[in-house]
């Protein structure tokens, strides 16, 4: 189905789109976080909803903010900042300077109360690093839920919709209420209220990504009751279910969330399990999946000590991480000097020129719709919040995610087939959408060798240019790029030659750089890791293998750090060929055991990723290496 009508690309025609697609009520989604009737406004367009309501949104149906991309107003994105810097300095355990953000983003006038819930969800964080007392967080934490769930009960039972950060501060809740006093058994009450979370997941419209973000760490609590005292079969039997159930979903979502302490209480129950008198094939079956289990708790705990990356989850950041807001105002100027516009020129037939100097200089907010008339000039979505496609169809959203995987684990069908239903809802006449298919389309021939080398350049080029020259991207000394756009230009950098390719490298050198350079990782993780595959590659077959093991090196520790999984594998196998090199030219001493058990390892990974082509790859290097 091909749209054009503005209202069906705009994002509140998306949030309307998924609200019906989930045959739901505005109230319900609703309920603790606006009015109905402000609800209406954000689904017509009358009014734009601020950057942590389009989050809670979209999130209590079932979407992850990690999907996009968002363009703040000036004001809006210094708020964005101050709490970066809160759950920074909370994730770094800078505990003092949290405490003096946090109070000085309390101080600021007219806090909502998703604000107030996000000031006492980092104050919890931080009395919990400090040893407070249980009685102390539980303040803390009934005071963070009753600002957008009035009522715990009533969500629970469906009466209203809930986010992945409600369901993870009701859990805390639960694990810090002590039970009303007819309640003779604390522990079954609360394995009880933790079962009516898992219960309100596995109902949910929820994505794979948001369970997994919570589910595991729900399971994780009930198990840590259910090995308190001794269980029955029927109980044992229970929390294995649960933790096989959390651990397939960070498998099929590439996450590491609570990832080590499953494994340690799947072991514990199924040793506890195998000392019952069970049929024979079932303990062939647990036999075998404990080896794997233990596996894979050994390998991640020995990577986890190897990078001096904190193995166990010690606070719920991760669910604050608020990913790529760029500033409307600095957008517009970097794209405008990329494109060599004068602020006369760009203004011609919008606004006066005296509007974008206000905008660019002062950080005066021009009306919403002069923005997106100079986005649009500037080649840029017209939308203030986007994924790489623009589409009110939450199911072409979700597919457009998925093709980023079929193109990392080069499943061609999957790619081909994910890609001929996205065209179907997608309106081509965009040119940012229209860039993302084109650059997919080709993808798909070159991993054939359907073209050569020149051939895709030629078309990425083309992809690129859907949206900005290649010309206007290399000559420029400051650049801002979408994140389609930087893939084009991670393949004309990477695939080609000549100057033109240099140029393009460089400037993915310089945005790596940057990204580091400023601590925005937990923003761009996704980039930074793709960005990395090249660039390892680019440099080990150049020689500067010491270069490519340091961003190698660099970029895993920010995977596991972000519990990341889905291209470790990778970086583990591009570090390990820059040790053979290295070796080979007698620069280091490697033996080739390091190697074999390297790679062994980066099978364990692929097989507990689901990727077959990537383990078949790296037992083929196994194989010649034994040789």
């Amino acid at each position: 189905m091909y749209v054009n009508e503005r209202d069906q690309i705009n994002y509140h025609g998306f949030l309307r789109a998924l609200r019906e697609m989930n045959q739901v009520s505005q109230e319900a989604v609703s309920i603790g976080i606006c009015t109905v009737s402000g609800m209406n406004r954000f689904e017509n367009g009358n009014r734009i909803a601020e950057k942590l309501m389009r989050d809670r949104l979209t999130s209590r149906m079932g979407i992850s903010g990690e999907k996009y991309e968002d363009y703040l107003q000036p004001k809006e994105y210094v708020l964005w900042q101050h709490r970066l810097r809160i759950v920074k300095a909370i994730e770094k355990r800078k505990l003092g300077l949290a405490k003096k953000e946090l109070y000085s983003y309390e101080q600021l006038p007219r806090l909502n109360d998703l604000n107030k819930q996000f000031v006492e969800a980092m104050r919890f964080m931080i009395l919990s690093m400090e040893g407070a007392s249980e009685e102390v967080l539980l303040e803390c934490v009934n005071k963070a839920v009753k600002y957008t769930v009035p009522n715990v009960d009533k969500a629970l039972a469906g009466m209203h919709l809930l986010a992945d950060q409600e369901i993870n501060l009701i859990a805390e809740k639960i694990r810090l209420t002590q039970p009303k006093a007819i309640v003779r058994d604390a522990r079954a009450w609360r394995i009880s209220e933790y079962e009516k979370l898992i219960s309100y997941i596995e109902n949910s419209h929820w994505e794979l990504l948001q369970k997994a973000k919570v589910y595991p760490k729900v399971t994780y609590y009930i198990c840590q009751l259910l090995l308190e005292t001794e269980m029955t079969e029927a109980e044992l039997r229970h929390g294995l279910e649960l933790c096989h159930t959390a651990i397939e979903l960070l498998r099929d979502s590439s996450r590491l969330y609570y990832f080590i302490e499953l494994t340690e209480m799947r072991r514990t129950l199924t040793e506890t399990l195998l000392t019952y008198d069970i049929a024979d094939t079932e303990k062939e079956n647990l036999e075998e999946m404990l080896a794997e289990n233990n596996d894979w708790e050994r390998v991640f705990k020995e990577l986890y000590a190897e990078y001096k990356v904190a193995p166990y989850m010690s606070n719920f950041c991760y669910l604050y991480y608020e990913t790529e807001c760029h500033d409307m105002a600095e957008v517009i100027e970097i794209r405008r000097n990329m494109l060599g516009l004068s602020r006369v020129k760009l203004a011609e037939g919008i606004c006066n020129d005296r509007t974008i100097v206000r905008f660019e200089r002062q950080g005066r907010n021009p009306n919403i719709e002069v923005v997106r008339l100079l986005f649009e000039k500037l080649g840029l979505c017209a939308e203030y919040r986007r994924a790489r496609v623009v589409t009110n169809d939450a199911k072409g959203l979700l597919l457009s995610a998925e093709l980023v995987k079929f193109v990392n684990n080069r499943d061609e069908k999957e790619l081909e087939e994910g890609l001929a239903s996205l065209k179907r809802s997608l309106c081509l006449d965009l040119p940012y959408n229209k860039q993302e298919v084109v650059r997919n389309e080709n993808q798909i021939s070159f991993f054939r060798r359907e073209m050569d080398s020149k051939e895709y350049y030629d078309k990425i080029k083309n992809a690129l240019e859907c949206t900005i020259t290649l010309q206007a991207v290399v000559k420029s000394k400051k650049v801002y790029l979408t994140k389609t756009e930087i893939r084009c230009v991670l393949d004309l950098g990477f695939v080609g030659s000549g100057d033109k390719s240099y140029l393009c490298r460089e400037i993915i050198f310089e945005i790596y750089k940057d990204i580091i350079h400023s601590n925005l990782q937990m923003t761009r993780i996704s980039e930074l890791e793709f960005m990395a595959q090249y660039m390892e590659s680019y440099l080990g077959n150049s020689g500067e293998l010491e270069k490519s093991t340091k961003i190698g090196i660099e970029i895993i520790k920010e995977c596991f750090s972000h519990k990341r999984l889905n291209n470790i594998p990778i970086h583990l196998y591009n570090n390990l060929w820059n040790l053979q090199q290295s070796s080979r030219m007698q620069t280091v001493d490697i033996r080739d055991e390091n190697i074999i058990n390297g790679l062994k390892n980066c099978i364990l990974l692929c097989e507990l990723l689901k990727k077959d082509k990537a383990a078949a790859f790296y037992q083929s290097k196994l194989c010649e290496n034994k040789n």
